[in-house]
């Protein structure tokens, strides 16, 4: 049986067919804004494209730590030591919203920042969103030599700035670089202001940022984040297993996911799907409510 066998999933893991996207969707207006975060060695640039389509105007991107412009790397290791990067993400969402609750819709490693938010400010995340999320970092997640080199100060120090130059140095390139976790076909769909602003971010300290995530395991403290949860599941991620993804629904109060074709970027692989659970789950009320203990 392989590993993204239904029979293997639990009840509340729901199946979404595919969908050929439509050339724009219908704007949504109201409700409470959302906030975008993308994942690893990812930019804001990654969600524009499903933003734009959906209508979404909303919304806030947020860059992971060492991810955006001007971060050097022992700032960026400094900080993820000692959490207190989470607090001006928290001071930027507060002030884009005006204090009221949002949805965050994280990404891969985002998905795993999302969490750690909505524990810290549980009144400022009405709902989250993962997208091919990760719960821990190298505990039963596959393992190659990229993540190898990733975490090796040596190596990774001396390699990943000559890896982001070649692979960010054309269009063409940069597609290849993609090629690794996106059909071809998609990779053409990322926007090419993705590689034009990781051109001017600092490689070693996202690396950094990466060797943190590494590092991680969430399943410790998940119980206390009772917001309601969607986690998107791509049937074929090979980046984050979907039945790793899946132990959030052992692990959070409230959650529930669903199955799309497609791999770890179903926002980018299969949009309209991925529009389409997003905004079936933004329609539904979220309310806050008491969960049993």
């Amino acid at each position: 049986m392989s590993p993204t066998d239904d029979r293997r999933f639990p009840m509340n893991a729901i199946s979404l067919p595919d969908c050929q996207p439509p050339s724009r969707n219908a704007p949504m207006r109201g409700g409470a804004p959302l906030v975008f975060l993308p994942g690893l060695f990812m930019t804001c640039e990654a969600w524009l494209p499903l933003c734009r389509d959906m209508g979404l105007g909303n919304r806030l991107f947020l860059d992971l730590p060492g991810h955006g412009p001007q971060e050097d790397a022992e700032s960026v290791t400094r900080d993820l030591a000692s959490g207190k990067w989470l607090d001006p993400m928290l001071e930027r969402i507060a002030a884009f919203s005006g204090g009221r609750a949002v949805h965050l819709v994280g990404h891969s490693s985002g998905g795993l920042v999302s969490l750690l938010l909505a524990r810290r400010a549980p009144d400022l995340v009405r709902s989250l969103v993962l997208v091919g999320a990760p719960v821990t970092g190298h505990r039963d997640l596959p393992r190659d030599i990229g993540a190898a080199i990733l975490s090796h100060d040596l190596a990774g120090r001396w390699s990943l700035p000559m890896m982001w130059r070649l692979g960010l140095a054309t269009r063409g390139s940069f597609e290849r670089a993609l090629t690794t976790v996106l059909p071809r076909e998609a990779a053409a769909r990322v926007p090419d202001d993705m590689r034009l602003a990781l051109q001017h971010r600092n490689p070693e300290a996202i690396r950094q940022c990466g060797k943190w995530v590494l590092e991680q395991d969430a399943t410790a403290n998940m119980a206390e984040i009772a917001q309601p949860c969607l986690a998107v599941i791509g049937r074929q991620d090979t980046v984050v297993p979907p039945l790793h993804q899946l132990k959030l629904l052992r692990h959070l109060p409230q959650a529930q996911a669903q199955l799309v074709p497609g791999g770890h970027l179903p926002l980018i692989e299969h949009p309209c799907t991925f529009s389409r659970a997003l905004r079936g789950w933004l329609a539904l009320d979220h309310a806050p409510r008491m969960v049993a203990c």
